[in-house]
């Protein structure tokens, strides 16, 4: 999965005056990383590849104004469509979202992104079910983290460890995403209340029976 979504035929921007590392945002990152080389360390990357002492020379001649423009600025990708007339309480200059394919104006989520959950009232992640081993698993029922093959790395840290469900979410594509904070996590309520959640496909879990039953968090066989 890419950190970056592009839109269909992107270009670099003006505000990459000079060839750098990849034209990505990073630029600005690495840039000031080669900066805080030494001269010792310049000089061994000089040595290295053409290319290599290129790109030193071009961050140690770059000016405060061309680095400044490295940061970045936000555009809107909609500008080029048909906009209000200048006045219009709609031409604020934020971006506007939509469905694709949908009348703006008719749509009842307003301005939230298409991939709200408020632009679908058929979805609500702190109310939505998922059965698991059959049973149902909403948010606040108890599950096991079991983690499976093709899991992420940082996930099996979490294996055998017993957590609370904060919300099931239905992703575009039709995928479910349970949303889980683990019991002996001593910030749990913290990570609740911003919404920093670890997500897990159903099959990566299994229901435990709610709390205070004296199983602690074990799983009991039917």
């Amino acid at each position: 999965l890419s950190p970056i979504i592009l839109y269909d035929h992107p270009a670099v921007a003006p505000e990459s005056s000079v060839e750098l590392f990849d034209a990505t945002e990073i630029d600005e990152i690495l840039t000031l990383r080669v900066l805080t080389l030494t001269d010792e360390e310049k000089a061994e990357a000089r040595s290295t590849d053409p290319r290599a002492a290129a790109i030193i020379e071009r961050c140690e001649n770059m000016t405060a104004e061309e680095l400044q423009q490295l940061h970045g600025i936000l555009r809107n990708p909609h500008a080029l469509r048909e906009s209000p007339a200048p006045g219009d309480p709609g031409n604020d200059g934020f971006p506007t979202y939509f469905v694709p394919g949908a009348d703006p104006s008719a749509d009842p989520g307003g301005d939230a992104p298409w991939w709200d959950p408020a632009r679908d009232a058929a979805v609500d992640p702190e109310s939505d079910t998922v059965l698991i081993d059959g049973v149902p698993v909403s948010r606040g029922s108890r599950v096991l983290v079991a983690p499976q093959r093709r899991a992420d790395a940082q996930d099996f840290f979490f294996a055998g460890q017993p957590g609370r469900v904060t919300g099931v979410h239905f992703d575009v594509d039709g995928g479910t995403h349970v949303a889980v904070v683990l019991e002996a996590d001593p910030a749990a309520e913290l990570q609740e209340w911003y919404g920093r959640y670890l997500y897990f496909s159903p099959e990566e879990l299994v229901p435990l029976p709610p709390a205070g039953n004296g199983n602690n968090g074990k799983e009991t066989s039917p």
